[in-house]
């Protein structure tokens, strides 16, 4: 007996010991002063809307995200199209302004700063890809970037480049040639700036499979970096930029229960089924966490860290306790493997809030369930004053929209419009001005008031629109418009409606001079309404509410713009 006791005791003790070897994971050995951060997608990014974005964040915005417990903040920035361009692609002043704030308030805030080179060949669903000779705009502008901050302190870091994909039809010649490019960016970089840390990341989007087959740059102050969004049917349900727009109400983890019908007749329906397919193995613990392995065995035969700076979930269709479960079991499994995190993002549809709004509401809006998961504070502060650019017009009189730029509460917007610039300024004696120099079809340049706002008593006190216009663009015809906040599935009447006036050539002529334009807001029109949620158009039925304006809109119609438009002076009066 004492022997079978003897035996059992044994076995059990060697049960525990597979189980412990089983439950023991890699550790990257290297590892940085930061763990966890989140990206500043949409401020320093052009994504056909210029700088349109770039006021969105300020100092306060950057205390509000090192409250939350972040460490480290990613900016990805269209250096290439807020530049002069080929050959030399001098980045604009503007710019510059906007980057040494942010390392000033980082720098202040003990909060580290990845400086991304981000680029609109990072969008997969454009079907973009990076450019052959990408190395030498990459030279020129990191030759710049370089010298501008060499000498900036520890809270800043370079991040070459975001998502190459040369998608020249082998792979295997594309990971090798951006392998060689990246190093050789790295070693220009290295003349002018010895100090900073820099991140290095593979071919195919940041591919952490491609990641292990990075040469070896020689260098012991880098960080190499891969993405994470799998499994993509999960977190990218919903996305039409990927081809999943029909996707609907995927669960995680996979239950077969759960799983909704897959969508026919799709463009991509092939790699589709594909994902349907492969869901119950591709949404599992063994499978998602097999690649961080492999990429924390390769750091360490390096001797360097590891980073994922982008991770996420799209919040329109994922239920979401699915979606803060997937953040929990994704932070737990880096955080257990010493791999640094930078979620995308901080707003936008894969961000911390409870909308993808760019005026969300810090705290009031936030995702507490979200914060939580992926091990970040929740403030205690419950509501902060957030007077709102009409509540404030109201109290003042003063209704101005943009004078020196937009002022405070206004959020710009624009579509489609090349090398849009909104604070653009001929000298410093000079105000400032919207300016669109070239707009493909339907292209506009929008007011956003981030609320609904009451214009009813404006219009029967006989107010106007005031705004001026600098025009070099023959047949002008600029259709302006108050426009109500679409409000989906509840009825005709919560459409975006319109309500216009059109300014063509006769009232502004090609002239390149400023020229003042006042429309009494009584001769407005009703105009119709595009439908976002119905993709539909609905011409005018009377609908159009005053009491409910959302946004004013320059729109420059079917026939987009040859030449230069510019805009200043907007206001109520």
């Amino acid at each position: 007996m004492k022997k079978i006791i003897a035996l059992v005791l044994l076995l059990a003790a060697a049960t525990c010991l597979f189980a412990a070897k089983e439950k023991e994971v890699p550790k990257v050995n290297k590892v940085m002063p930061f763990t966890k951060g989140l990206n500043l997608s949409w401020w320093l990014e052009d994504l056909g809307r210029g700088n349109s974005r770039s006021l969105m964040f300020n100092r306060q915005d950057f205390e509000d995200i090192k409250s939350l417990g972040v460490e480290v903040i990613r900016i990805p920035i269209f250096f290439e199209e807020f530049s002069s361009g080929e050959p030399d692609y001098i980045i604009e002043d503007w710019l510059w302004e906007k980057i040494d704030n942010a390392v000033e308030w980082c720098t202040e805030l003990k909060m580290y700063m990845l400086i991304d080179f981000h680029n609109n060949t990072a969008s997969a669903g454009a079907g973009t890809k990076t450019k052959p000779d990408v190395e030498d705009m990459l030279v020129k502008i990191w030759k710049q970037i370089a010298e501008h901050y060499k000498d900036s302190g520890e809270y800043v870091l370079y991040e070459i480049m975001n998502e190459p994909h040369m998608k020249s039809g082998n792979i295997a010649a594309d990971v090798a040639k951006w392998g060689k490019l990246q190093g050789n960016v790295l070693k220009e970089i290295r003349k002018i700036d010895k100090t900073h840390t820099v991140i290095v990341c593979a071919e195919d989007y940041c591919s952490v499979k491609y990641l292990l087959k990075l040469p070896d740059y020689k260098d012991d102050n880098l960080i190499y970096n891969f993405h994470d969004y799998t499994p993509m049917l999960f977190t990218h349900q919903g996305a039409s930029w990927v081809g999943l727009e029909n996707v609907r109400h995927i669960p995680f983890p996979y239950s077969k229960e759960k799983m909704p019908e897959k969508p026919k007749n799709q463009e991509k329906q092939d790699w589709i089924d594909s994902m349907f397919e492969n869901y119950r193995t591709e949404g599992s613990e063994a499978y998602l966490v097999k690649p961080l392995d492999e990429a924390v065995k390769f750091a360490n035969k390096r001797g360097v860290a590891l980073m994922c700076n982008e991770w996420g979930v799209v919040m329109d269709y994922a239920d979401n306790a699915e979606r803060c479960n997937w953040y929990r079991l994704k932070a737990k499994w880096m955080e257990e493997r010493n791999i640094c995190r930078v979620s995308w993002d901080y707003k936008d549809k894969n961000g911390i809030f409870t909308n993808d709004s760019p005026d969300a509401r810090f705290p009031e809006d936030l995702n507490t369930d979200l914060l939580k998961a992926m091990g970040f504070n929740v403030p205690q502060e419950k509501t902060r004053d957030h007077t709102s650019w009409f509540k404030n017009a109201q109290k003042t009189g003063d209704y101005t929209i943009y004078k020196n730029g937009f002022v405070k509460g206004i959020l710009p917007g624009v579509w489609n419009i090349t090398k849009f610039r909104i604070n653009k300024k001929d000298s410093d004696a000079e105000p400032a001005y919207i300016n669109a120099p070239k707009a493909t079809a339907y292209a506009c340049v929008q007011c956003l008031f981030g609320e609904e706002c009451d214009f009813s008593s404006l219009v029967s006190n006989g107010k106007s629109l005031e705004f001026e216009v600098c025009s070099n663009q023959k047949n002008l015809n600029l259709s302006v418009y108050f426009m109500d906040k679409e409000i989906n599935g509840s009825g005709k009447e919560n459409y975006p409606w319109r309500c216009q006036t059109i300014i063509n050539d006769k009232l502004v002529p090609a002239d390149g001079k400023w020229h003042k334009v006042s429309i009494p807001l009584k001769e407005f029109a009703d105009a119709g309404a595009w439908s976002d949620y119905e993709n539909k158009w609905f011409n005018p039925e009377g609908l159009f509410s005053w009491s409910k304006v959302y946004e004013l809109r320059f729109d420059f119609g079917e026939r987009g713009l040859q030449n230069d438009v510019s805009i200043r002076n907007i206001a109520i009066r």
